[in-house]
């Protein structure tokens, strides 16, 4: 069936029309400035909609968004999760009133010429507000108040606060239990064993909680665990090792000019370094509210049910980073991996996390998926943002961005391939799977 055409119900889905029986009874987007500086809107017409067919709230609150994200200084593994909540907010307000589509989570409904615009505002907010505490007065208040002023009073804008604020709060009861930010602590081997992740920094591992959350659209995280990285004895381990000892090493002989600039491009922050280019996908394509918003959540949502579904892997497998296994190849018991003890890698520093998937090959080119589901084709034409001036990468498929990413991973000698191939196939999986009874067109 097209993944547009809606066949079963998730398993949010599901839980959502249980929950939703009890819970229901401008800013314009700066694409080419930094996510530090937060937009200022456009006004509505009379009638609360926007003067030009062009989003802009939904690409505003987005960029919002990644300000106060920044300014919270979390891991990227959160700001995909929060995203998430963010996108799926904002577009079950927009639906519940230009009514298009089906709701992802929460079905409710508006009177007849309510504000998207409004809708958007007070959804992105609240939940910016609930998931960013400290960042509403100094930048979410701010930008929701300058936000609602561009946007002429009456019970359109009433309305349409309404809906948001309803919406928001119903997906925040919804997920209160998802599993978000438990406590779950990590015991590290004592002593590790070859092959047994050894924590990279002394602040506590990152994301220990994800692989136990519940997810969006997947059924349980480990729905497409992969099987496994290779046998530390086998000749595919070896080949892996020497792979990223050669090229991945900060002073490697063989690594091209053009890997080096590739493998420190996709080691900027990559929340923003995404949302920046997705709210470039809004002006390039002219997208309306409705559009903008449908866009923003498939790919929010396969982000992050993608780093859902990587970090149940991660802490299932707990494999060791190559600043470790290089370090201590002597000890594995493969004659073809020789130890260099003074090895390390070209990135500047290893995330604080197990090695097997990498979280960058199983998130990235399940969004690229998404985005190319949205738009019909394959042919993304994407451009990406350096956050650090290196300058932009355009990718004109979904293959050339999935590839890249995963080799730069490679390149900068933070993962094995088989942790990018196996990242890159639960990718795939999971878009598929987040896209299959979602986002689809309302019936009749």
């Amino acid at each position: 069936m097209p993944w547009n055409q809606p066949s079963r119900s998730t398993a949010l889905r599901r839980q959502g029309r249980k929950s939703s029986r009890l819970l229901l009874a401008g800013l314009t987007a700066a694409l080419a400035t930094t996510v530090a500086v937060a937009p200022v809107s456009p006004t509505a017409n009379a009638s609360g909609r926007h003067r030009s067919h062009t989003d802009t709230y939904v690409s505003a609150w987005d960029a919002v968004g990644a300000r106060a994200f920044t300014a919270a200084a979390l891991s990227p593994a959160e700001g995909h999760i929060i995203f998430g909540y963010a996108g799926i907010a904002v577009y079950d307000a927009v639906t519940a009133i230009r009514r298009k589509y089906q709701p992802f989570a929460i079905h409710t409904s508006s009177p007849r010429g309510t504000s998207p615009q409004a809708a958007v505002v007070a959804a992105a907010h609240r939940i910016y507000e609930h998931y960013l505490p400290a960042q509403e007065t100094t930048i979410l208040d701010p930008a929701y108040d300058a936000s609602l002023a561009t946007i002429p009073d009456g019970p359109a804008k009433t309305h349409g606060v309404a809906v948001g604020l309803r919406v928001a709060n119903a997906l925040i009861a919804l997920r209160a239990d998802d599993g978000f930010r438990a406590d779950v602590g990590y015991t590290a081997p004592n002593p590790p064993l070859p092959g047994d992740w050894v924590p990279t920094a002394a602040t506590p591992p990152i994301g220990t909680y994800l692989g136990q959350m519940q997810p969006f659209g997947l059924e349980s995280a480990d729905q497409f665990r992969p099987d496994g990285p290779p046998a530390l004895g086998s000749r595919r381990w070896a080949r892996e090792y020497n792979e990223v000892k050669e090229i991945g090493s900060r002073a490697s002989a063989t690594r091209k000019d053009w890997q080096t600039t590739a493998a420190l491009f996709w080691a900027e922050p990559p929340v923003q370094q995404a949302h920046l280019a997705l709210r470039g996908v809004i002006a390039q394509h002219k997208l309306d509210i409705v559009q903008a918003a449908r866009m923003m959540a498939m790919v929010s949502v396969a982000y992050a049910d993608g780093i859902i579904a990587c970090y149940d892997a991660k802490y299932t497998y707990e494999f060791w980073r190559p600043i470790t296994a290089i370090r201590g190849g002597d000890t594995d018991g493969n004659h073809a991996t020789v130890a260099d003890p003074t090895w390390i890698h070209l990135l500047a520093a290893t995330p604080n996390h197990p090695e097997y998937p990498s979280a960058h090959s199983c998130v990235t080119p399940a969004g690229g998926e998404a985005l190319a589901a949205f738009l019909g084709t394959g042919r993304i034409d994407l451009t990406i943002p350096s956050l650090t001036g290196l300058g932009p990468r355009h990718f004109d498929t979904v293959n050339q961005l999935t590839r890249e990413v995963g080799e730069a991973r490679i390149w900068g000698g933070i993962h094995f391939r088989g942790a990018v191939e196996d990242g890159i196939r639960l990718a795939r999986q999971t878009a598929a799977e987040v896209l299959d009874d979602n986002f689809g067109r309302t019936r009749g």
